[in-house]
């Protein structure tokens, strides 16, 4: 808890202690981005998508060198929304959200976007691309104790930048090979690198060759060369005080304070320790400041985004309310001129509707009721005359059947030319009971009376059913009984209950389910 109370503490101080000079870099910091977003929008008006993904990825460098880091990812991958094209661009923006993640420690997303940068780089032949994304790729094994697979892709991108020529290339990525050569405790190699990258880096000073003359001296420190890593390091220290880069120079007087205690004089060491610790409080309070002045940057560049959106929404009401206050105007005075009309004529019309009303709701009744009675009397004599037509049916098979027997016993006991006669007037008579004409007009009836019997019956069933059996089916929806069925088919009561089972098993009803009563539901 105290610990928490110090750092406020130290925050606060350092706000109120630089803030003029905070107040300054927040305005620089704004105008720049304030002029980079109005490039935006005029990119956004001329609809130039190109134009917007490049200014979106200005932003982005803007915000990571302030340290937002989100911000720089989301202005990222707004640029690459916007420039759909993979090219060398896009492998860029690749690259830098790759270095992000890795600053992050997000190193599976790191890999994910750097495997992609791998990937088009090689299609399009896309050297530096793919010399950054190896780069970028050796740090993230080296983080993760992958020195082989570290160094692999160091050498890579070490091959392809001395194709290149790219000097500040080779610089990082030797010093990048020495660093790693460090961590296996190879030392000499580790120093060959770095000299190498010093040798490469050819300003005097910047970061690089700042961090390389510290890694110099390390390394001679922990080869043994303690005066050689004292002169590397006060090289440093001298360029890092020039530049005012406090980092830097706070890395050089612990690696000098531990050069001196290795030679035995702790008096110095003691004593860039303290250097080294007054310029840890100083870098802290500088980063704190740093921070404030970023979050203060963007929280006023936020703050006036949601002004503007706010006016333009303000504006937009203001210019949808005045027209609806006319729309309004409008519609209420004809609404009132209509009211006025409307009550003139209300009077009148609500007699009138009411009379008119009694009228159309008695004729409609007198209609309704009319219509019951004539479908009632229809159906009831379709129901007869096809009762009755069934009926005709049965009583002339069984005697046309009556006759033709008679005939056929007469046959032996006539002379001949009789018996000739009678067997053809039989076979005439047997002929006539096997016309179809009356079922034809049976089915036509039926189908009058219940017009969706078949087509219900035929959805039920998995196997399609014969004539026979849709005949069959019909007449025990007309409630006849099998006797009945018999005659008007011309077969034994025995034979209707064998055609009964062989219908109820194409039937999908239980064997409980009356099969007159399952036909009648249909």
């Amino acid at each position: 808890m105290n610990l928490i109370k110090n750092l406020l503490y130290i925050s606060v101080f350092a706000t109120t202690s630089l803030l003029p000079a905070q107040n300054k870099n927040a305005l620089a910091h704004e105008t720049k981005i304030n002029r980079i977003k109005n490039a935006l929008n005029r990119a956004e008006q001329l609809e130039d998508s190109v134009k917007m993904a490049q200014e979106h990825v200005h932003l982005a460098n803007y915000y990571k060198n302030l340290g937002l880091e989100s911000e720089a990812l989301k202005n990222y991958r707004e640029a690459q929304a916007l420039y759909k094209k993979k090219d060398t661009f896009y492998i860029d923006v690749n690259n830098n959200m790759a270095s992000i993640h890795h600053k992050l420690k997000n190193f599976d997303d790191a890999i994910l976007y750097l495997n992609e940068s791998v990937n088009l780089s090689k299609n399009m032949f896309y050297q530096k691309g793919l010399a950054t994304a190896s780069t970028l790729l050796g740090g993230v094994a080296e983080k993760q104790e992958n020195y082989q697979e570290a160094l692999s892709y160091q050498y890579t991108s070490l091959e392809i930048f001395q194709a290149l020529k790219d000097s500040t290339g080779l610089a990082i990525t030797n010093e990048n090979i020495g660093s790693i050569y460090e961590d296996l405790e190879q030392f000499d190699k580790a120093y060959s690198y770095f000299k190498k990258a010093y040798d490469y880096e050819s300003n005097e000073t910047s970061d690089l060759k700042i961090n390389i003359l510290n890694n110099l001296g390390d390394v001679n420190r922990k080869r043994g060369h303690i005066k050689k890593s004292l002169q590397y390091t006060q090289q440093a220290l001298n360029l890092a005080r020039r530049t005012h880069n406090i980092e830097q120079e706070e890395s050089g007087l612990k690696d000098l304070a531990r050069a001196y205690a290795e030679m035995g004089n702790y008096k110095e060491a003691y004593h860039c320790l303290n250097k080294q610790k007054v310029l840890n409080d100083k870098a802290f309070k500088r980063r704190n400041v740093d921070l404030v002045s970023a979050m203060e940057v963007l929280y006023h560049v936020k703050e006036k985004e949601a002004e503007l959106g706010l006016l333009n929404k303000q504006n937009q009401i203001n210019k949808t309310r005045q027209f609806a206050i006319v729309i309004a105007s409008c519609a209420m005075f004809i609404v009132f001129i209509v009211w006025l009309v409307y009550l003139k004529k209300r009077k009148k019309q609500e007699q009138n509707i009411s009379k008119y009303k009694q009228q159309i709701l008695q004729a409609d009744l007198d209609i309704k009721i009319a219509q019951e009675a004539s479908l009632k009397r229809e159906i009831e004599s379709k129901i007869s005359a096809l009762t009755n037509y069934s009926l005709h049916i049965a009583h002339k098979n069984k005697m046309l059947s009556h006759v033709s027997k008679t005939l056929n016993n007469l046959k032996n006991r006539n002379p001949d030319f009789v018996k000739s006669k009678i067997e053809s007037l039989a076979k005439d008579i047997d002929f006539d009971l096997t016309r179809g004409n009356e079922w034809a007009e049976l089915m036509g009836y039926f189908g009058k009376i219940h017009p969706n019997f078949f087509e219900n019956l035929k959805s039920e069933v998995n196997t399609a059913l014969s004539t026979s059996e849709l005949r069959l089916c019909m007449l025990l929806r007309l409630n006849l009984t099998s006797k009945e069925i018999a005659s008007i088919l011309h077969i034994t009561a025995e034979s209707v209950r064998i055609a009964r089972y062989r219908l109820r098993k194409k039937l999908p009803i239980d064997s409980k389910v009356d099969l007159q009563a399952y036909l009648l539901s249909l």
